[in-house]
Formats: structure tokens, sequence, C-alpha cells
């Protein structure tokens, strides 16, 4: 039996997910990297990491649709750690939103999760212990405001959620969630975004990816945490609790 960690990310092809795997990788886990419609960035990515070494295994699913995942395990390799990294987000308000975008937020931002979870779960080999992790948002504020509402909900609603995961998936396996604060610029964001956001800040400063791979290191080997969230938003939800 393989004693290396298996890690599974969701949305791996880009961005932080990518980072992610080149980080693992570097570490000796084999690699189950999900994608959706970046399948160039995915396969590019996994022969990077494969002449580097690692064993690397790709997995396409679209995530809105959570009927299709009911074989999404199928043909994968045993995975001892599952990280959520794939996200919806998109600008609404109460105002405009859509029930389909509505539903369609939810689906890849809880629904999958949890069914990808449950599924986890049950292919986790015995005598292991596995990991949940859950990127998600403080950025109390700014995406999680009423400007995006239905993003908004869906991030919000996993720190009810995680400690109801936590208790579920035990002693098998721990779940916890990492909060984060805007740590890549998106292509759609407005020039000079981050320093506005960084000045909003207590800490003066937004997030970097280095941070959230030290978070996922750090909730991967700390055997007695679980059901916790995370925060990295430099003081954001804490400023927001003080009005």
């Amino acid at each position: 039996m393989n004693t290396e960690p298996t890690t599974l990310i969701t949305g791996a092809a880009r961005r932080i997910g990518a980072e992610l795997a080149r980080h693992l990788a570097g570490q000796g886990h084999d690699l189950v990297l999900h994608y959706h419609t970046s399948k160039d960035e995915a396969e590019s990515l996994a022969a990077q990491l494969r002449n580097k070494g690692a064993a690397v295994t790709l997995v396409h699913a679209n995530l809105e649709d959570i009927d299709s995942l009911a074989n999404f395990w199928q043909g994968l390799p045993p995975c001892t750690n599952i990280i959520h990294n794939a996200s919806r987000y998109t600008r609404d308000t109460l105002a405009d939103f859509t029930v389909a975008d509505l539903r369609a937020h939810m689906a890849v931002n809880v629904e999958a999760p949890l069914v990808l979870t449950q599924g986890f779960m049950a292919q986790l080999p015995e005598g292991v212990s596995g990991n949940v992790v859950v990127l998600g948002d403080d950025a109390l504020g700014w995406s999680i405001s009423p400007e995006f509402f239905s993003y908004a909900a869906s991030k919000h609603a996993w720190v009810s959620i995680i400690e109801l995961l936590a208790a579920a998936v035990a002693p098998r396996a721990r779940a916890n969630l990492i909060a984060l604060a805007p740590a890549l610029p998106g292509v759609n964001d407005p020039q000079g975004l981050f320093a506005r956001l960084a000045e909003r800040a207590p800490m003066k400063r937004t997030g970097d990816v280095a941070e959230v791979l030290a978070a996922v290191d750090y909730l991967l080997a700390a055997v007695g945490t679980t059901g916790q969230v995370l925060h990295l938003g430099n003081g954001m939800a804490s400023a927001i609790k003080r009005g």
C-alpha cells in the first residue's frame, strides 16, 4: 500500500489551486487534480509535476452538476486528503440576484464539497486518518458583503457547517476551514483594489499565497485540530464586528 499522502484538490488548474499542487508535490504528495473548463492548464500543470517525479491523476467534473458527481471517485487512486478550492464567484445583490445563479453558487461552493466529502469518506482506506480542508473567504466588507450576495451567502454558510462536518467525519478524518484574505488579483479586479483593501484591513495588508500554503501545511499536520476556522483576513472580520 502506498504510504505517501494522496491529496485531491478541486479547481487545481489555475491560481491558488495550482500553487497548492506545486507546493504539495514538492512535499511528496501524490496528487489528484480536478478541473472543469481549464483542461489545457490542468494538463500542462500535470506534465510539469510529473517531470519532477510527482504522481498526478487528472479528473474532469462540472461541480455545478451535482448528479454527475455520483461517479466522481471511480478510477481514482485512494485519497487521504481533500482540499475544496474550486469556487463560483460572481457579483450580484439582493435586488438583482436570480434563483438560477444563487443555486449555481450553492451547488459549486456548498453542495459539491459536501457530496465530494461523502465520497471521500467512503473511499478513505481503513486505518488511515483523513483530512478535509475547505478554502473559504475572510474578506468581510468586500466579497463577503451584500455586493456579492449569492457568493457571500454560499461562502458564509461554511462558518456554521464546518463544525457539523467535523463531527460527521470524526474520528476517521478532520475537517477545517481556511478563511482567506484576497491573495491573488483577478482579471476583472479594478486597478488599485488590493491597495484599498489593505488600507481597510486592521493589519494594513492583504493576503499572499505563501500564508495560504503555510495554513494548509499546519492543518494537515495538526492532528488535534478539527472543526476550526483559521482566519487569514488580517483582522477584517474583527473590524466589522466592532463596527
